[in-house]
């Protein structure tokens, strides 16, 4: 440890001596806050000279140390990036800066902003901070292989063929078990804390062939797809769209859209406005739900004119724009929307080739994709794909760029471990939990996974 760079520091911030010590010394790794009762700010009419950091490498919580000068030791005035997200700024004199790596910040340069309103200086890092992620695929819920539906703890729990999981803002994740018809043979399941309970299964009401499942934006209402094919498999409804509350524990099933002969494969629910759009399957069509009776429902667009497509569909965050995934043609379209007047604009493919399976990653219609399922969003806009057939789950950015995240491509079966040695069976959901972990409906596993890549 540097003892005259102690000695130079000004006696308001020795606290930040210490959080210093503990770096390299092995200390205590609490963080002290900020004492700003005598901070100054930078010199602006001199520059400031950012020298180097370290360490040059780390994974979440990483205590960055930044060395120049002409810093100052008011913090309101620096903003520290790694990669460009935010680090929080948790000491600063005149030549050293302290400050801690945000989550998932991945592989990039450290930046470094002096300054106020109008007046700000950029500085950049020559070499890039090497962000390591932890890796991991877990099961959470459920017997691998073993089917069934037992509720209890998570390991103690049995599923049937789950195809369909959404997580709520509580972090709990409410899941479809697979099933047709009146005799119980398909679910609306819930996991939280540590306990799976069956709210739902399939009888002569409404709730007979669920689907997929979507959330009104405050969460207090859970819409439910469903096929409503009138006599087959023992179906005998003709609501297409459900929905449970959180008022009435999501056991209250009440019919929402009535369609005849509707399989409705795909649900999304504006983010914004809570506007209510499916895909039916045998039109080919997606429909506004326009709310003034169960048939009140509007023709908008088809996905390359086509007729009997299965598909996924969500907006992104924002609710600008609709991606739907075409799992049966092996592709992803987005569609913009503009909430103002409720109007979509044209279906531009985004990635994928309309009916051309495989596994070939690259960016946009480059890419091959084998029946792309349930797709889930995370802060970043990053989207995770399950790909049925191809036994695996796909990142794709915000600009069409396909890779890897987890499993075997064409390798079916079951695995825990690190991602790109973990198998899966036949995925058919993810959903992004609250951690930014992303959860997947690993159907003929009869489970649910945890994929951990941060």
């Amino acid at each position: 440890m540097n003892l005259k760079l102690l000695k130079r520091l000004r006696p308001e911030l020795g606290l930040f001596c210490i959080l210093a010590i503990s770096v390299f010394w092995g200390c205590s790794n609490e963080l002290a806050p900020i004492n700003q009762s005598q901070a100054l700010p930078p010199n602006l009419d001199a520059p400031t000279v950012f020298e180097s950091f370290s360490p040059d490498s780390g994974g979440i919580g990483t205590q960055l140390i930044i060395r120049g000068k002409n810093f100052g030791s008011d913090p309101s005035y620096l903003k520290v990036t790694v990669n460009n997200k935010p680090a929080s700024i948790v000491g600063v004199s005149d030549d050293i800066i302290y400050a801690i790596v945000p989550a998932r910040a991945d592989t990039g340069y450290v930046r470094l902003f002096v300054g106020k309103d109008d007046n700000i200086e950029e500085y950049a890092s020559q070499t890039r901070f090497r962000y390591q992620f932890k890796r991991n695929v877990t099961t959470m819920v459920g017997q691998p292989g073993e089917n069934g539906r037992d509720d209890g703890s998570y390991a103690a729990a049995k599923l049937q063929r789950t195809w369909f999981l959404l997580t709520d803002k509580d972090g709990s994740v409410f899941f479809i078990d697979e099933g047709r018809g009146q005799e119980q043979n398909g679910a609306l399941r819930r996991a939280r804390s540590g306990e799976v309970e069956t709210l739902v299964q399939c009888s002569s009401g409404p709730f007979q062939s669920p689907t997929c499942l979507a959330f009104s934006p405050a969460q207090d209402t859970l819409y439910i797809s469903q096929y409503s094919y009138t006599d087959e498999n023992n179906t005998k409804t003709d609501f297409n769209i459900l929905y449970v509350t959180r008022e009435g524990g999501f056991v209250d099933v009440k019919g929402l859209s009535r369609f005849k002969k509707g399989g409705t494969t795909g649900i999304a629910v504006h983010p914004k406005t809570g506007k209510i759009f499916f895909q039916n399957k045998g039109t080919g069509y997606v429909y506004r739900f326009d709310g003034a009776d169960n048939e009140d429902y509007t023709p908008l667009f088809k996905i390359n004119n086509a007729t009997g497509i299965e598909t996924r569909m969500t907006f992104n965050t924002e609710g600008t724009i609709l991606y739907i995934a075409v799992c049966n043609r092996h592709c992803i379209y987005k569609v913009p929307y503009d909430a103002n007047t409720q109007t979509f604009g044209v279906p531009t493919l985004f990635v994928g080739s309309w009916d051309e399976s495989g596994y070939v990653n690259g960016t946009g219609a480059t890419v091959r994709l084998a029946r792309p399922e349930q797709l889930a969003f995370d802060a970043d806009g990053n989207m995770f794909v399950p790909e049925r057939e191809n036994h695996i789950i796909r990142k794709i950015t915000p600009a069409g760029s396909a890779s890897l995240y987890a499993g075997q491509p064409g390798q079916k079966g079951f695995g825990d471990g690190l991602p790109e040695e973990a198998k899966f069976n036949q995925p058919e959901c993810v959903t992004v939990y609250p951690d930014n972990s992303v959860y997947v409906a690993d159907r003929d596993n009869h489970v649910i996974r945890r994929v951990t890549v941060e």
